[in-house]
């Protein structure tokens, strides 16, 4: 049994994460004695042989950070990867990327932290989107440390960079309903960065703050991540629809509302006002400019790093749910 047994099975036999095995077998002092005699009868239980990898990852690191996403999200992630490769090459740490789209047979979220794992990346950081919760399972399997950004999450080995959903849905929803606005649709593609369910929420509880209900099945509508799928879809909807505001999950599908609007005749703002969501590039070319709620997502990449590589080295952290600010930019789209 021993000739197939890993460092990482002794890891997740124990409860420990690979640093601690990796420790107890190059004989560090620095853990516990009840740590380590926990990892030895792992190791003894599971007849594992360590190989000259596993007695090196305490003192050899790879100085490898990996990236995890579906690729459908990289319209709405690239700049917060340009944060991650900036602040990488500052701390002297690579980026590796793996997607999580159309890998063959089996699981293909399984396949790629199963990769990471075996590429002995020191760190990885994952993006919320709709199989968010099985990553986070799998990289808490492993024990590997973790940042996740765009969800609220945290445990012994991971830590979060996200911004308050809920709060941004509530304040501009709720200043629309104290204006009387109160026919409000909310836009949501299929993969997003922010936590749909909280943005839900945030609508939710402005409705009821006003005496009123938010109706999911006439006031939520699912769409694409690819503008050529997203403008057919509204350029059907609003041939039989306007609203007072329409809030997307993302500037994208907020191009794709204001053109398919425009095009049946619907003028924004005047009839219709819609908002985005990132302040990306998309809002500045949109025709009118588009108004969107702007989040940093260049620095909530780079604070990624500097979350991650202090978790890697054992620093001191003062907090591993780390909010970012948000703004509302204003332009054309709304009065």
């Amino acid at each position: 049994m021993g000739k197939n047994v890993t460092i990482y099975d002794v890891a997740r036999e124990a409860g420990v994460s690979l640093a601690t095995v990796s420790r107890v077998i190059n004989g560090s002092n620095v853990v516990k004695p009840g740590t380590r005699d926990r990892v030895m009868e792992a190791i003894q239980r599971l007849d594992f042989k360590p190989n000259q990898i596993a007695r090196g990852l305490a003192t050899s690191k790879t100085t490898t950070i990996a990236i995890v996403f579906p690729q459908s999200l990289f319209a709405h992630v690239k700049d917060m990867i340009g944060g991650i490769g900036d602040t990488s090459r500052r701390l002297d740490y690579n980026v590796s990327i793996y997607t999580t789209d159309e890998i063959g047979d089996g699981n293909p979220i399984e396949t790629v932290i199963e990769r990471v794992v075996k590429s002995r990346a020191d760190g990885v950081i994952l993006f919320n989107n709709e199989e968010i919760d099985q990553e986070i399972e799998l990289v808490n399997k492993y024990k590997i440390p973790s940042v996740v950004i765009g969800s609220r999450v945290s445990s012994e080995y991971m830590g979060s960079i996200f911004v308050d959903s809920k709060k941004i849905a509530f304040e501009v929803v709720d200043e629309y309903l104290a204006k009387g606005k109160t026919d409000i649709v909310f836009v949501s593609p299929r993969q997003n960065l922010i936590k749909t369910e909280d943005f839900v929420a945030g609508i939710k509880e402005a409705y009821q703050k006003h005496g009123m209900t938010f109706d999911l099945e006439s006031q939520m509508i699912h769409t694409s991540t690819h503008y050529e799928k997203s403008y057919p879809q509204f350029l059907e909807y609003f041939q039989s629809h306007r609203h007072d505001l329409v809030l997307t999950g993302y500037d994208k599908e907020a191009v794709a509302v204001v053109n398919a609007a425009v095009d049946n005749g619907i003028q924004v703002p005047d009839e219709m006002e819609v908002i985005g969501m990132m302040n990306t590039s998309y809002a500045l070319i949109c025709r009118p400019p588009l108004t969107s709620i702007h989040v940093p997502v260049y620095d909530m990449g780079a604070l990624a790093v500097r979350l991650l590589t202090k978790i890697l080295n054992e620093e001191e952290i003062d907090q591993k749910e780390v909010p970012v600010l948000h703004l509302l930019m204003p332009r054309g789209t709304t009065k």
